[in-house]
């Protein structure tokens, strides 16, 4: 997901938050709250695993950027396919 993500990184404006998604178009979308950016990548899809032969409802993926004095820091990645329940902002409430 980092590589797919990077050629984006130097679009990167003024806002509070920004999420990158590669399967979606545009890739690059900016929000106004870190909810929004949150929904943005973690939109779940139908996804078929091959290996376990089954079809399951997993997040698209991507990155969470929130802006700082400094630039833009990296807030979340979620790799696609990652179930709901192991988002990385739920798992870290746990």
């Amino acid at each position: 997901m980092e590589r797919r993500c990077a050629v984006y990184r130097d679009k990167l404006k003024g806002e509070p938050f920004a999420s990158i998604v590669p399967s979606r178009s545009p890739e690059l979308k900016y929000h106004g709250s870190i909810g929004r950016a949150k929904s943005a990548v973690a939109y779940t899809e139908r996804i078929y695993d091959q290996e376990q032969r089954r079809t399951y409802d997993g997040a698209r993926g991507g990155e969470i950027y929130r802006r700082t004095a400094d630039g833009w820091e990296l807030a979340y990645r979620v790799e696609k396919g990652t179930l709901v329940s192991e988002l990385p902002w739920k798992v870290a409430k746990q």
